[in-house]
């Protein structure tokens, strides 16, 4: 191996990187950690659950997202 040929497979290599992430199309890039975290804080841990009826005490049914369970909660609980 020369000098010369590990700087050729270098260029190669960027040249061919360099041509993949210009015509990679932004949607089809692969999600970063950075990605999934954002994600992550805009979903509401309880998410409001439109097809069952409320209880007769006014609590309204949500899905709670950690433990995978439908919860009955109060209007003023929820501005906590």
């Amino acid at each position: 191996m020369s000098a010369a040929a590990i700087g050729n497979s270098t260029a190669g290599t960027l040249a061919a990187d360099a041509l993949k992430f210009a015509f990679t199309k932004h949607n089809d890039k692969p999600a970063t950690k950075g990605d999934i975290l954002a994600l992550k804080s805009k979903i509401q841990r309880y998410q409001k659950i439109i097809n069952m009826q409320m209880r007769p005490d006014g609590a309204i049914p949500h899905f709670d997202m950690e433990t995978k369970n439908v919860v009955y909660l109060k209007h003023n609980m929820l501005s906590r």
